[in-house]
């Protein structure tokens, strides 16, 4: 018998914009057929939801969990933050479990492909924030690791920065994993914990991070018959804030900016600065540039709803400016 998949996400109306390209982009593919679809709503339209009616097999509302309230002072989409560890609790009867961030989008069936085969035998399938491209090695690798030292330190403490700080991040935007994994009950129970010291807006990355690396046991490299850890490459998770791709005008699409300039599967708009511009120059690989917006067929959907993207995004994770 087949596995039953659902690809799992969230939105807001203000990110519906995000969201309509991830999901064509998933529909747009022979291969999504049989694949369901799940959303958290945070506050879409009724309109926004009718015509996702015709791409999308369930809908439900995140509850603020962990004995929080909506009177804690947290903003309203920090619930999808948090119940994402609770994907199969609102979403139950699916063997598999793919995770798309709402500004991630689906070039390439090829990384879903992986995501999948790997979710069948592992633990969880998920990339790390690692490239030859990525300018946390270069430009920006002290902000990167003073990210990283803010984000343990603000979540779980100084021993914890001492022991992680100099781990890659295994970014929470994109993952797989089967319904019977254990690392959903370690996710689970370090968001409660880290709960009662921070209110991060990264807080389930770190509680996912920490659910890998304190977890030895599940890193069986030589076992390929036992539960593991499959970490994937950055072209089945491309990280925009990191390094945007370049565009490969002869075959028309994104790809890696270095050769041999592999096709990029899921490309992350990941980027807050790219966010606020809208659109810039992306370098081709015959030396040109042109410019884009980064989004699935560049926004231009042919549908009954129109997709607008606000003038300026509401800064409701409290980043502070911060580009991670």
């Amino acid at each position: 018998m087949s596995k039953k998949i659902t690809i799992a996400s969230a939105s807001s109306a203000e990110y519906f914009h995000f969201l309509q390209g991830m999901v064509l982009s998933v529909r747009d593919k022979p291969e999504s057929k049989g694949i369901h679809i799940s959303l958290y709503d945070l506050g879409l339209t009724d309109e926004q939801k009718a015509w996702l009616a015709g791409y999308v097999d369930n809908i439900a509302s995140p509850k603020w969990e962990y004995g929080l309230s909506a009177t804690d002072g947290m903003r309203d989409p920090f619930r999808a933050i948090l119940a994402k560890p609770l994907i199969p609790k609102y979403f139950p009867g699916y063997d598999i479990y793919l995770h798309l961030d709402a500004d991630a989008w689906v070039q390439d069936w090829s990384a879903i492909r992986t995501y999948l085969a790997a979710a069948e035998t592992a633990a969880l399938a998920i990339t790390p924030e690692i490239h030859r491209a990525y300018t946390a090695n270069y430009t920006a690798s002290h902000e990167f690791h003073d990210f990283i030292v803010e984000l343990y330190g603000g979540t779980w403490g100084e021993a914890y920065v001492k022991k992680f700080s100099y781990y890659p991040i295994l970014n929470a935007g994109v993952f797989a994993m089967p319904k019977d994994s254990p690392i959903w009950e370690f996710w689970r129970d370090n968001i409660q914990v880290s709960l009662q010291k921070s209110r991060h807006h990264c807080i389930e990355q770190a509680a996912l991070n920490l659910a890998v690396f304190e977890h030895p046991d599940l890193f069986h490299f030589a076992e390929p018959d036992k539960k593991n850890i499959q970490f994937l490459p950055a072209t089945c998770n491309w990280l925009c804030h990191q390094s945007l791709p370049l565009y490969d005008r002869k075959a028309g699409r994104f790809v890696e900016p270095f050769l041999p300039h592999t096709p990029l599967g899921v490309i992350h708009r990941s980027s807050d600065d790219f966010k606020d511009k809208k659109s810039a120059p992306i370098y081709t690989t015959d030396g040109d540039t042109i410019v884009c917006n980064l989004k699935y067929k560049e926004g231009a959907y042919e549908t009954t709803v129109t997709s607008v993207e606000p003038d300026k995004l509401s800064d409701w994770q409290g980043r502070g400016g911060k580009k991670y």
